[in-house]
């Protein structure tokens, strides 16, 4: 029996993880300028309540964009089979590229930009992408204007990461059990040790290395697209430090722009709520920027 999908209000479920709200324009055409689709890769354990700010953001911003949502728990990020994670995000390539260039037969081309949240987020991207190679061959690269990285990537050492990979799964995890949160990520800590010494010992990829990989590799990412950076150093679970030097790689990929923005004092995957109007006329200018790049 497939899972059950989880209440979404304003949201069409796809599966159980992925969700669509279409526009305003029920003919789909969105302006020129704008995107055709926008795709949120949600932060792990997100509830719908709280990414779908997120979606009533870009809703204010582009109103004829349809807007999908793909939900993963960190476990599903940390421990999920790697073609379990392909497999589930299936469903958006299916609905946004039932081509390869997601025109649907009719010659229009889909603008996408894809909005990843946290390490959980930029795992699942990269699922996509290699689901979509998976449905449209290996030659072939998931379009996109711009991927917005909020609050990822961040370190890869699992050593120096699991204290606050633990911490983000007690959180997310806190209401679950009645004892003190110190203990809920004693537990997650002690849990993902384990999966980690498992991982070795099969001599498996961990999940955050290979998206990492992937979403770097030219024959999976297109260079003739645009990233930006969201962050802060008050983030206790992303350091800055990490993402920083992630992004001085990724400058060095030939990708046609990638930048960055700073927010001051907002915590993990709470830019936006503390930075409102700085964390959307950032999106907004360099999605205005990357089309223009692309276009011209």
């Amino acid at each position: 029996m497939p899972p059950k999908s989880i209440a979404f209000p304003g949201f069409t479920p796809l599966s159980d993880r992925i969700f669509i709200r279409n526009g305003n324009d029920t003919s789909r055409f969105a302006p020129p300028d704008h995107p055709t689709t926008i795709i949120i890769f949600g932060w792990g354990d997100g509830m719908p309540k709280h990414v779908s700010k997120y979606a009533d953001g870009f809703h204010s911003l582009y109103p004829s964009s349809r807007i999908l949502v793909a939900l993963s728990k960190t476990l599903q990020a940390s421990n999920q089979p790697l073609n379990d994670r392909i497999q589930a995000m299936m469903p958006i390539i299916d609905t946004v590229f039932p081509t390869p260039t997601g025109d649907g037969g009719d010659g229009a081309e889909e603008r996408v930009l894809l909005h990843v949240m946290s390490n959980t987020g930029g795992i699942f991207v990269a699922a996509a992408m290699v689901a979509y190679q998976e449905r449209h061959g290996k030659d072939k690269q998931m379009p996109h204007e711009l991927l917005v990285c909020d609050s990822t990537p961040g370190g890869l050492v699992f050593s120096a990461e699991v204290g606050r990979w633990s911490h983000a799964m007690a959180v997310g995890t806190a209401k679950m059990f009645p004892w003190p949160l110190i203990v809920t990520q004693a537990l997650w800590w002690v849990f993902l040790w384990g999966n980690y010494l498992l991982e070795r010992l099969r001599g498996a990829e961990p999940s955050g290395v290979w998206a990492n990989r992937v979403l770097n590799e030219a024959d999976v990412t297109s260079r003739k697209t645009s990233r930006l950076y969201l962050y802060s150093k008050e983030d206790m679970i992303i350091g800055y430090e990490d993402l920083e030097e992630n992004v001085a790689g990724v400058m060095t990929l030939g990708y046609r722009a990638v930048d960055t923005e700073l927010f001051e004092g907002s915590p993990h995957v709470g830019h936006m709520r503390m930075h409102f109007e700085q964390y959307w006329n950032r999106i907004s200018d360099c999605w205005k920027a990357a089309l223009a790049i692309n276009q011209g």
